[in-house]
């Protein structure tokens, strides 16, 4: 199985069904032959419509189906994605989502007090690890202890010293800048957040994906020649198609009734949704 970034609701019927029935025999047949049981194909519907990473089966298998086969399948398939997108498991599940999507609240500041109580803190235990350690030398080696440690006390002693320690008021003015800029951000994130994923309503994210498959789709050729290269492997005969993306190419290989039906069926979504 293949991963790529795609529309899977109306176009491949790995979902297979979403209810509690299935839609026939045949569609049933087919199905089985990917070992997709229900659970899976609730867990696929969903994180194939909060996105952005997709796998497709064999889309070999599809473009097999007689014509009018693939589109019965295309239009049962979104049919039964769609009413399982409304159901109540799956606006829970797309709460959740969108719960773990919030933006992060920025950590409150620590201004000059606390960072200066902190900063002795260290020193007082830097000092105290030297003095450890001037211990457990040799005589002749403790003199350079002596001068670590001359060094801790000052800088300990020129963070009371208002002269040297970086300690002061105009500290906590710049603190607090950056951190109302921070939450103004967040602010910002926020907002766009909530109407991204409004709460108990995944319209607007399935919206979006099916405005991106349509985008994806609307220009592919399905007339673009392929030639068998020195290694076997099929290429596009035009540059132009071999440097395409692997979505495109995917859609290429679907053929153009099943995209051409995959389509029709997401216009006919979409105008559902606005």
């Amino acid at each position: 199985m293949k991963k790529l970034f795609f529309f899977l609701p109306v176009f491949i019927f790995i979902l297979g069904f979403t209810t509690n029935k299935i839609i026939d025999d045949k569609l049933k047949n087919l199905l089985q032959q990917f070992n997709i049981n229900e659970e899976t194909a609730k867990s696929n519907i969903f994180y194939s419509v909060t996105g952005p990473s997709y796998y497709i089966p064999n889309v070999k298998m599809l473009k097999n189906l007689a014509v009018g086969d693939r589109i019965s399948v295309i239009e049962s398939m979104g049919k039964n994605i769609k009413e399982y997108t409304a159901t109540k498991e799956f606006v829970e599940k797309y709460n959740q989502l969108r719960e773990d999507r919030k933006p992060t609240l920025p950590d409150e500041p620590k201004y000059s007090a606390q960072l200066k109580e902190e900063a002795r803190a260290s020193f007082k235990n830097s000092i105290a690890e030297a003095e450890k350690s001037k211990q457990q030398m040799p005589k002749d080696q403790q003199a350079m202890f002596d001068e670590i440690i001359a060094v801790y006390k000052q800088q300990l002693a020129d963070i009371d010293d208002p002269e040297k320690t970086m300690y002061k008021p105009e500290m906590d003015e710049y603190i607090k800048q950056g951190y109302d800029m921070q939450m103004d951000d967040y602010k910002n994130k926020v907002a766009e957040w909530e109407a991204q994923y409004p709460s108990g309503n995944p319209k607007p994210m399935i919206k979006n994906l099916i405005n991106t498959f349509l985008d994806k789709t609307a220009n592919i050729n399905f007339e673009a020649k392929t030639v068998k290269g020195k290694d076997g492997i099929l290429k596009f005969a035009d540059q132009e198609y071999e440097y395409k993306d692997s979505q495109w190419k995917l859609y290429y290989r679907a053929g153009k009734e099943t995209v051409t039906a995959a389509r029709k069926f997401a216009q006919s979504w979409l105008t559902e949704l606005k």
